[in-house]
């Protein structure tokens, strides 16, 4: 059995996983508050973050997807936001506030990036899906589900 740990290679609740193009894999090592990358074979290369609200840092990350160009987006959990980095780990953007308007999440865990470069986010207190635009933009796209399904025991379609 594995006990948790915070050195390099080591986890505490690993949430996410996601393969870039080049084969770098990337773990949301959540508990300790960063992201770890390792090559195809499992060797670990590098590590980013620390726990805090800063760029760079993160409360809980919690899913991750990397785009066609390498970069890397976490949904920052416990931030109520997404952040994005280069494949080599280096702050690029970050979009979100804690809230139920558009663009703002209660709870921010599932994330992908599809071909075109749209990004999109599920917001499980929220029951919803956002869809944003590509980069630099990231803007609202469409949104599927709703706080009244929540509250109201209604089905979104």
């Amino acid at each position: 059995m594995f006990a948790p740990g915070n050195g390099d290679g080591q986890f505490t609740s690993p949430y996410a996983v996601a393969v870039g193009l080049d084969g770098r894999v990337y773990v949301a090592d959540t508990n300790n508050h960063r992201i770890q990358e390792f090559t195809s074979s499992g060797t670990f290369t590098k590590q980013w973050g620390t726990h805090g609200t800063g760029n760079g840092q993160f409360d809980l990350p919690y899913g991750l997807a990397v785009d066609a160009t390498g970069n890397v987006y976490v949904s920052d959990k416990g931030n109520h936001r997404i952040q994005v980095f280069n494949a080599d780990g280096h702050f690029l953007a970050q979009w979100g506030t804690l809230g139920t308007g558009s663009g703002q999440f209660q709870t921010p865990t599932g994330i992908a990036v599809d071909p075109h470069g749209n990004i999109f986010v599920a917001d499980a207190t929220a029951n919803r899906i956002q869809k944003f635009g590509p980069l630099p933009t990231n803007t609202v796209r469409r949104t599927w589900g709703s706080l009244k399904s929540l509250y109201r025991g209604e089905r979104t379609k």
